[in-house]
């Protein structure tokens, strides 16, 4: 049951993903083993139930568990904290941030910081400022966000789960659990408009005997969890999937950190585990925060502080923040981070967290430095444009965006979610609002 992927692709990358979680597996050996299964999926599936037992290396120096109850115990969770309501301005800075930073890199989605650099340069508008160049070295880029296209913000999974997550606290309220998020999904979302982690995720969760349309069975997550929901046939458990699903999270729970952390755990869980997990929980956690402190050292204090401290999202983040606090240049900031970050793939949630700390923290009042160095970093450029915005607009309020980003907006977004197509920017951002008002006075 292959969904992103042929089964014999799926089963390369989880030989990948094993040695990155600390198994003891030589991978040359086991790419071996799965080429001699010429394709034969009875094979190939003999193969994969044996990489179960491997064990962890002894020089594996991480303890990355993925449930809440030892997350909480290896970690410093931040106190909870009482409803206050923020300021339109900053949800309206959030939003339009992530519509901006996600469109700034959609053209160049997977490039490298090289390619990207280079695009630029040959268009003649290098260091970057705006969108995308169409025209660069007599090439073209087609994608709908460039700088002579661009016209509002076109469908995109970095709005799209923003606006799924939306609706499921719509609908619910903070009472919902991992299989209400599945569940939701497979009313509100399209199988084709999800990839890597969310196919397989999804595949395993309509694929359960006790996944009926009506009705939800008793100890519904432990049933998810015994039929591995979130890691059968699933090498990407902890590729970047739910780190970008963060946002809405944050915005509801606008100033509450912690509950801001528990809810985005509860949709990770669906379809990752481990650093996947926390990519989600950090970010959810600095978005709340920031509402509330406006102090960016304080937001990565506060949404570090959900995640294990010998994990290697930790070790990552803290890495990130020192460099790009460091006296290296700006160039070579951005080329450490890169060459670090080829160690994974360019869609893993550890590298894209480094760019996207690193570029606030470079740039901590800069609202457009910080998404472009972001997107200059490369690998997942669309994504960290998005996480960085998101952060930064409600760090600093819309007020703090330039005009010329703003205005290329049109106030427009579309996900191709009913009724959110062609949807002004400002009145889906006051909604969040609301809701975050709402369902912090009712509790």
């Amino acid at each position: 049951m292959a969904g992103a992927a042929t089964l014999e692709q799926l089963l390369y990358e989880e030989i990948r993903q094993l040695r990155q979680e600390g198994r003891d597996i030589d991978e040359n050996e086991w790419r071996e083993r799965i080429a001699s299964c010429g394709g034969d999926k009875s094979k190939l599936l003999s193969v994969y139930s044996e990489t179960a037992s491997l064990p962890v290396r002894g020089d594996f120096g991480y303890y990355e568990p993925t449930e809440p109850e030892e997350i909480r115990r290896e970690s410093g969770m931040p106190a909870d904290e009482p409803f206050e309501p923020c300021g339109a301005e900053y949800f309206r800075g959030a939003w339009l941030g992530r519509c901006i930073g996600c469109a700034l890199g959609q053209p160049v989605e997977g490039w490298s910081s090289p390619d990207i650099v280079k695009w630029y340069e040959d268009a003649g508008k290098y260091p970057i400022k705006y969108f995308v160049p169409t025209v660069s070295g007599g090439k073209r880029n087609e994608r709908l966000t460039t700088d002579e296209k661009i016209d509002g913000m076109p469908f995109d999974d970095d709005t799209r789960f923003t606006v799924i997550n939306y609706l499921l606290m719509k609908e619910k309220g903070f009472d919902f659990d991992t299989w209400d998020v599945a569940q939701h999904w497979t009313y509100k979302l399209a199988f084709r408009h999800v990839f890597t982690a969310e196919s397989q995720g999804y595949l395993n969760f309509i694929n359960q005997d006790e996944c009926g349309h009506w009705s939800k069975p008793e100890n519904a997550c432990e049933v998810m969890k015994r039929n591995g929901v979130s890691t059968y046939l699933n090498p990407y458990r902890e590729w970047i999937g739910a780190q970008i699903r963060a946002d809405a999270f944050g915005y509801i729970a606008a100033g509450r950190p912690k509950l801001a952390a528990k809810l985005a755990w509860r949709d990770a869980a669906f379809t990752h585990v481990k650093n996947g997990v926390y990519g989600e929980m950090f970010f959810a956690a600095f978005i709340a925060a920031a509402f509330r402190y406006k102090d960016l050292q304080k937001c990565f204090d506060t949404a570090l502080s959900a995640v294990p401290k010998k994990s290697r999202f930790y070790e990552t983040a803290l890495h990130a923040r020192e460099l790009a606090v460091s006296d290296i240049s700006r160039e070579k900031l951005r080329d450490v981070l890169f060459e670090e970050g080829k160690k994974y793939s360019w869609v893993h949630t550890l590298n894209n967290a480094a760019y996207c700390i690193a570029a606030m923290f470079r740039y901590p009042a800069d609202f457009r430095e910080a998404v472009v160095f972001a997107v200059e970093c490369g690998m997942d450029a669309d994504c960290n444009g998005a996480t960085v915005g998101s952060c930064m607009g409600a760090l600093l309020g819309d007020g703090a965006i330039p005009d010329d980003l703003k205005g290329a907006m049109k106030n427009r977004f579309s996900v191709q979610v009913s009724p959110y197509d062609d949807y002004p920017i400002d009145r889906f951002a006051d909604e969040c609002k609301e809701l975050c008002d709402k369902l912090g006075k009712e509790e």
